[in-house]
């Protein structure tokens, strides 16, 4: 039989799973959107500079998806391990899209993509690093004694 205690655990773990999937979920849509961006034959430059504020902007925001994939999967990590983690990963695939652009008809390797990819990384894990400091610096300060020394 089951115990009544256990129902609302299970409860809170399905929402916690369904969160987690709903991040998984939302990384595996963006890097879609990236590998299509990457691999359509292109008819013509978007703009001088566009393209690289593309890049940099794309890479900032699978950085911070990643992030919040194992931030939210795996807790107990630490801060910079689970930055560090997403930046290899993002950075990783930009590389392996520019490679693959070398076998697509009007596309080729650009190292000026893969800096911009790089800067969009870099820029995302220092806002995480800088965001995710400060909130729990504030959230320390502000607590309560606890009287227990």
């Amino acid at each position: 039989m089951n115990n009544p205690d256990e129902g609302p655990q299970q409860a809170d773990k399905l929402t916690i799973n369904q969160y987690r999937g709903a991040w998984w979920g939302a990384t595996a849509l963006w890097l879609s959107v990236i590998f299509l961006a990457s691999t359509w034959p292109e008819h013509g430059p978007p703009g001088r500079g566009i393209d690289k504020v593309l890049h940099l902007m794309a890479y900032a925001v699978l950085t911070a998806l990643l992030f919040r994939c194992w931030q939210v999967t795996a807790r107990r990590w630490r801060l910079v391990i689970v930055i560090g983690r997403a930046s290899i990963i993002a950075i990783s695939y930009g590389l392996l899209l520019e490679l693959c652009q070398l076998r697509v008809p009007g596309r080729d390797f650009q190292w000026t993509d893969i800096l911009a990819n790089c800067t969009g990384v870099v820029a995302a894990a220092l806002i995480l690093l800088y965001s995710y400091r400060s909130s729990t610096t504030r959230s320390s300060t502000t607590k309560e004694p606890s009287g227990v020394d």
